[in-house]
């Protein structure tokens, strides 16, 4: 499949690599930046453009890796009309694959959900991706180009997608964010951040392994309060990491509670 790639991040260093690798001829790659996009397209084996209206007429997939906000903008400056035979897609987990619908006949979500970082390597053999198409055509040809790369590719509609995003954020980001808020307690009293590896390691394991559920352990878990009060009062030259510490350990004892 001939494949042109809108945007030069994350996600196009890694989906454009793959597309190469399983076959498709990645013919350009689009982005304003001038160094990403040589970047991203050199390594597609494609050529950069940095004006969009020199995007090529002949592809058959025009696919938007650009971030959430600017999907729809993009895809309205693209300087023709589709073909009946021509498709777009964006790469995004929280937008409705209706913002395309201006731009052709045949419009959908190539949606991989995983966190990408240049600086990783990614095998996408096992990284789910999530194909929605406008009708029966993109989603047949979204759903063979997408078995091409992976080997779990699933059928998922613009709601149920949103709610997959969503749950991402939670066991992606916030995750993230909550160890780096650990790294800043350790750096504080002088504690090197490696310290933390193993445990970090165990507790994603079991949580892939037993569920989340199960693998939960700690203070909130167990309903010693004598230790949250205790870690309350530490954080009290940081109040927002304090009133995070308090509302985390409320939701962990809501939710076993409940069960």
């Amino acid at each position: 499949m001939k494949i042109c790639i809108l945007g030069s991040g994350n996600v196009a260093h890694h989906i454009g690599k793959a597309l190469l690798k399983a076959g498709h001829n990645i013919v350009q790659v689009y982005s304003r930046n001038k160094v990403t996009s040589k970047a991203v397209a050199k390594r597609c084996k494609a050529n950069a453009i940095v004006d969009i209206q020199e995007l090529t007429t002949n592809a058959d997939l025009y696919l938007l890796t650009v971030s959430d906000d600017a999907i729809e903008k993009v895809s309205k400056s693209i300087p023709f009309s589709l073909s009946q035979k021509q498709m777009i897609a964006h790469t995004a987990g929280s937008v409705s694959i209706e913002v395309l619908s201006s731009t052709g006949e045949h419009y959908g979500s190539f949606y991989p959900l995983q966190t990408f970082s240049k600086s990783r390597r990614l095998s996408f053999n096992k990284i789910p991706m999530c194909i929605h198409g406008s009708d029966d055509y993109i989603a047949k040809k979204m759903t063979s180009l997408a078995k091409t790369i992976s080997s779990d590719v699933r059928q998922i509609d613009d709601e149920i997608r949103k709610e997959i995003h969503l749950s991402a954020v939670f066991a992606c980001n916030f995750v993230t964010h909550l160890i780096a808020e650990s790294e800043v307690i350790l750096a504080d009293a002088g504690v090197d951040k490696s310290i933390l590896a193993p445990l970090i390691q165990e507790t994603i394991f079991k949580t892939i392994s037993q569920g989340a559920s199960e693998a939960q352990t700690g203070p909130a878990r167990r309903g010693d309060n004598k230790v949250i009060k205790s870690h309350l009062e530490m954080l009290s030259d940081r109040p927002a990491i304090q009133k995070l510490y308090k509302q985390l350990s409320s939701s962990i004892k809501t939710l076993h509670d409940r069960q």
